[in-house]
This record gives structure tokens, C-alpha cells and sequence, in this order.
């Protein structure tokens, strides 16, 4: 019998537990495990993973790009043709600039950044290119179709197949088309693309084919074909290393092109034609929308190697015992705190605690009010001031800390004020914006007072470089954030500002994506300056919209099931936090867990 070392030129490695995977360079390598009694490999294989799920469901759609960064556009949704944009950053879809000319049965290619898309129905010879943000209006086609073919980048395209031309072939060099005298051997509808301008492949198309066809700037040459023959498929990749997808056949095949032949290498989990696809390469793409799954929103994402990928999410927690908004919140995933608040019209005491699971009564503060700062842990933290709710309308500069058990009353804040941002510990923390009531009945002017807690009393500190209330606050006294807001009050606007803390000074970094505010409080928040993230929204209106911010720029993430806003926020990082309770005096918990990328080996058997 021939031996591992004889074929692979070393020994099996003996270990106590599995090695960790560097990168591909990994693949391949065996081990046995001694712990457990196993012979393990890194062995690389391909699967599809649940991605976030488009925001308009559609079908007959156009994509390109990548799977981190791709742009679907177009589309019907059902009979209706749509104009919408949606742009993807590997987690979640979110709204950008509409096309010109509302249109399905497209074709587009390019990058998210940098797309072009022509054809389709009504308006066959349209072209538009995209800039990331808008589409502009380019030089029409020479033969108008649709349910053709696209490949290639925004000023280097090709377009081929579809109907009434279905072996026609046409590039464009960023403003005009010039035809081809190129033809497909096999001309179809509904096929798809992959490659370059002047590197193409072919595959697929109705009526059903497996025919593959292979371009080089000037001629088509057929080449091997597809295992399963099928039209109405999605296509990704290079000339020399695709992905076909999906497909009228009646289920989610998917084929590896290598450049020579195609491997059946997976199934999608969600069967569908009439799809978008993107990617650069067979190892990683992405599937998006289409007929088949339910509403046409449903992404996949096809990586092939030894990770596997989960998208990040928020799941369904143990609702609070009494639904409220505007209330004071701290802790971690596992273990917050829920402080006072509002119970539409009158202000509540009680206190709730979290445990992972389940929600606790406490003991209640010894001040009820809403709009109030609370940071610190579930077992030691500070509430300070708020808002008195209904009458007298007055905002508040009490400082009650507790230990677990018991509310202790310390000294005042210098300034009255509510919805205004709070971080830090329950000895060190820091209270920056919001707004006052200069007397019982009347609302004050926002304001951009920061004042800095010791643990004894509070002193004035760096002003905010403008007014703001509502704004949510995150990290520690020597490391903030605050973000979003109002810029005044009560009239005042949404804004996207993010400004950092060092302890002495702001500064203005990247602004998030979406203007928002906490409503009637300063949490609905969660993490550390370099690792955090904002959900719920009140600018301009209720929603679950969540930002992760990775300490240089915010991209959208998975959005909340429950829209809210006035909530509460938890958490330790970008990738744990909890969501609870908000308007209107809902008890709902969700727990967010961020992407988790993790590398899995192959157990080695006889057979």
C-alpha cells in the first residue's frame, strides 16, 4: 500500500488539537488529531450561504460587480418594470439612484461603482452608465434586445444574445456601439456571461442548452459544454474560471469552469431563474433575486474554499416585562439594563434586568424620567439626567448610581438636559449635548455643553463643535462617539455626523450612511470607538436600519425585525450587541451577532 508520505513527500503530523488555517497555501494539509482520535484534512470545497435579502423583490433584474460589492438594477416586480438601484457590501442591500428608464430583461456589467447597463424591455436599445450614485443616459445599441447577455467593464463592454437577435454581438467603448461581425454559434435567450471584452464565455441560454461558447475579441469558438443544460441562469466569473447558477432546469445546480470543462460543484438553497449574478471568479460570486424564491429578494453567496460564512443578524430575545421608550440602557448582550423611562403619558421608575435570555424586575431609580444617560454595567452602573414627563416638562440633572441591588442619589450634573449622548463607566462618564427647559411647561434650545463625571462630581469639558440632541453616545470617557442627532430642537433635522472623543477634543470622521436619532432617547447603540454599531431610527421615520462601524467607515448590516426607535442598545462591539423595547411601549429583544467566518476541516475516513 502506498503511504501519505510516500505520495506527499512528508508525514502525517501528530497533534493535540487541529492546527490553525494560514491560507490557501493550508489546503491540503492532513493531520491527526489526537484529542480526538481523528485524521483531518484542509480540504477545500464550495457552498452557498444565506446573504441579506433584497429590499424590492424582483425578477428579469441585471447585476455586476462582486460578491462584497455589487449592484443590482432594474427588473420586474411582478409585471411591473422597475427603475430601482441596490447596492451590496457582503452583508446587506441598501437604496441608491434609479434608473432613467425603468426596464427588466436587461443585461449590465461593470462595477458597483462603475456599471453600464443596455437592452431590455420597453426600451431594447436604452444604455445608461452608473457612477455609484447616478445613472446618466449613453449611446443606444445598435440592435435593441433583451434577455441577452453582458460582460466586461463600464467602457469596455459586450453584449450578445437575446431577442430578435439572438447571435448578435455588439461592444461598447464608454459612449458608443459598434457591432460585431462575431456571431454565437449557438444563439439563444436568457443566457449568461462571464469574462472581459475581449476574454468571454458563453453558457446556457433557452431554449434549453448546455452550449458553451468561448470569445477572444474577434471570433466565437464553442467549447465544452455545461453538465446541465438550462436558460433564464446566472452567470460569474473570468473566461477562465466561471460560475453558472440557477436556471430554468428546475433546480439550483451549479457548475465550476476551470477553462477547459465544467464541474458540478453544489446546489443553491433556494432553486430560481431569472436571476442577477455577480463575482470575479468560480470561488466566489453571488446570486441575487429572480423567480422561485419567495418575493424574488432572497441573495445567496457561493464561496468555495475552507471557510464557511454566516451573515451577521439579529435574532428574537425574551421580551421585557413592561414595554417602554425613551429609556436608559447599558450593559452587554447578556447582561443589560433597562432604566426608567416612558409609558406614554407618564414616566415609569422601574428597571429591568437581562441575563441572555430572560428579563428580571429590580429595584426601581429613585427618580422616574425618560431621555436620560445610562452607561456602565448591569451590576454597576450611573443613570443621569432626563426628563420629567408629563407635567411639569422640566429636564433633569439628577445622578442616581447603582450597584446591583440599589440606587444611591450623588451629585447633580452642572446643566439640566435630556436626549443627549452618555458613554463611559459608572466612575467615569460623560454626558455631551441634548437640550434644556429653562422652566416647567417649555421646551429649551438644543445645546453643545459636554460635562465629564469622576465618580464624585461632574465638571465641564470640551463643548460639542456644534449644537445636537438626540445623538447617541458610545465607548469610554477618554475614547467616544457621538453620532447622528438632531442639529436642533424640536424641529430640527436628521443628520449623519460622527464625531470622536479623545478625552479632551472632537473630531469629525466618516459620516453614516443613514441621518438618524434615537427619538426621545440617546441609546438604540452598542460597542467601543473602534468597533460599533447604531440600529433603529427616528429621521424620518421608524425603521430597523443598522450601521456597523469598524473605526473608519460605517456600512450597512443586517436590519432589525422590529422597527423602532426610543429603544435600548447593549453591547461590547460591532458583532454583540441587544436591541429592546421603543415606541410605542414595545417589549421586543432582539441579539445581534455579527458575520462569523469559520474555517472547517474534513474528517479523513476508509471507504
Amino acid at each position: 500500500m502506498t503511504t501519505y508520505n510516500e505520495i506527499a513527500g512528508r508525514r502525517v503530523n501528530f497533534l493535540s488539537s487541529d492546527p490553525t488555517y494560514v491560507d490557501s497555501n493550508s489546503d491540503g494539509q492532513v493531520w491527526y488529531n489526537s484529542n480526538t482520535a481523528t485524521l483531518k484534512a484542509w480540504l477545500p470545497t464550495g457552498t452557498w450561504s444565506a446573504g441579506g435579502n433584497l429590499n424590492t423583490p424582483r425578477r428579469y433584474l441585471a447585476g455586476c460587480g462582486t460578491q462584497s460589492a455589487a449592484a443590482d438594477f432594474g427588473g420586474l416586480n411582478p409585471g411591473t418594470d422597475l427603475a430601482s438601484t441596490e447596492l451590496y457590501n457582503g452583508i446587506a442591500w441598501t437604496n441608491s439612484g434609479n434608473l432613467n428608464t425603468a426596464r427588466g430583461r436587461l443585461a449590465g456589467a461593470g462595477t458597483q461603482t462603475a456599471a453600464v447597463t443596455f437592452g431590455g424591455q420597453p426600451s431594447p436599445t436604452a444604455t445608461e452608465k452608473f457612477n455609484g450614485s447616478t445613472w446618466t443616459a449613453s449611446g443606444a445599441m445598435n440592435t435593441g434586445r433583451l434577455l441577452l447577455a453582458g460582460v466586461g467593464l463600464q467602457t469596455a463592454a459586450l453584449a450578445f444574445g437575446g431577442t430578435p437577435s439572438p447571435t448578435a454581438t455588439e461592444s461598447f467603448n464608454g459612449s458608443t456601439w459598434t457591432t460585431s461581425p462575431a456571431t454565437l454559434n449557438t444563439g439563444k435567450v436568457g443566457l449568461a456571461g462571464s469574462g472581459s471584452q475581449t476574454a468571454a464565455l458563453k453558457f446556457g441560454g433557452s431554449p434549453n442548452t448546455a452550449a458553451t461558447e468561448s470569445y477572444n475579441g474577434t471570433s466565437w469558438t464553442s467549447v465544452n459544454s455545461m453538465n446541465t443544460a438550462r436558460g433564464y441562469l446566472g452567470g460569474a466569473g473570468t473566461q477562465t474560471s466561471a460560475l453558472a447558477f440557477g436556471g430554468n432546469a428546475g433546480s439550483g445546480t451549479t457548475e465550476s469552469y476551470n477553462g477547459t470543462s465544467w464541474a458540478t460543484v453544489g446546489t443553491m438553497a433556494q432553486p430560481r431563474q431569472l436571476l442577477a449574478g455577480a463575482g470575479a471568479s468560480n470561488t466566489s460570486a453571488l446570486g441575487s433575486g429572480g423567480y422561485g424564491v419567495p418575493f424574488g429578494a432572497a441573495t445567496e453567496e457561493w464561496n468555495f474554499g475552507v471557510y464557511s460564512y454566516t451573515d451577521a443578524a439579529w435574532v428574537s430575545g425574551g421580551n421585557m416585562n413592561t414595554g417602554r421608550q425613551s429609556f436608559g440602557s447599558a450593559g452587554t448582550k447578556t447582561a443589560a439594563i433597562a432604566v426608567s423611562g416612558n409609558l406614554r403619558p407618564f414616566n415609569t421608575a422601574a428597571v429591568e434586568l437581562y441575563n441572555g435570555s430572560s428579563w428580571t424586575s429590580s429595584t426601581s431609580v429613585n427618580n422616574a424620567r425618560m431621555s436620560l444617560g445610562t452607561v456602565g454595567l448591569s451590576t454597576a452602573a450611573l443613570a443621569y439626567g432626563g426628563f420629567s414627563y408629563p407635567s411639569p416638562y422640566s429636564s433633569r440633572n439628577i445622578t442616581e448610581s447603582f450597584n446591583g441591588s440599589t440606587w444611591t442619589n450623588l451629585n447633580n450634573m452642572a446643566n439640566s438636559r435630556a436626549q443627549f449622548a452618555g458613554f463611559g463607566t459608572q466612575t467615569a462618564a460623560i454626558g455631551a449635548g441634548g437640550y434644556l427647559t429653562p422652566a416647567p411647561g417649555s421646551f429649551g434650545p438644543s445645546i453643545s455643553a459636554v460635562e465629564s463625571w469622576n465618580g464624585t462630581s461632574w465638571t465641564a469639558s470640551t463643548a460639542l463643535p456644534s449644537v445636537r440632541c438626540s445623538n447617541a453616545g458610545i465607548g469610554t470617557q477618554t475614547a467616544g462617539l457621538s453620532v447622528g442627532g438632531y442639529d436642533t430642537f424640536p424641529l430640527g433635522s436628521g443628520t449623519t455626523t460622527n464625531l470622536s472623543w479623545n478625552g479632551s477634543s472632537w473630531t469629525a470622521l466618516n459620516s453614516l450612511n443613514t441621518a438618524r436619532t434615537n427619538g426621545y432617547g440617546n441609546a438604540q447603540c452598542a460597542g467601543i470607538q473602534t468597533s460599533a454599531l447604531v440600529f433603529g431610527n427616528n429621521a424620518p421615520s421608524y425603521s430597523g436600519v443598522t450601521e456597523s462601524w469598524n473605526g473608519t467607515s460605517w456600512t450597512s448590516t443586517a436590519s432589525m425585525a422590529n422597527s423602532r426607535q426610543g429603544g435600548g442598545g447593549a453591547g461590547t462591539s460591532n458583532a454583540s450587541a441587544l436591541g429592546f423595547a421603543g415606541y410605542n411601549k414595545v417589549t421586543a429583544t432582539e441579539s445581534f451577532t455579527g458575520e462569523i467566518i469559520t474555517a472547517n476541516s474534513k474528517t479523513l475516513t476508509t471507504s
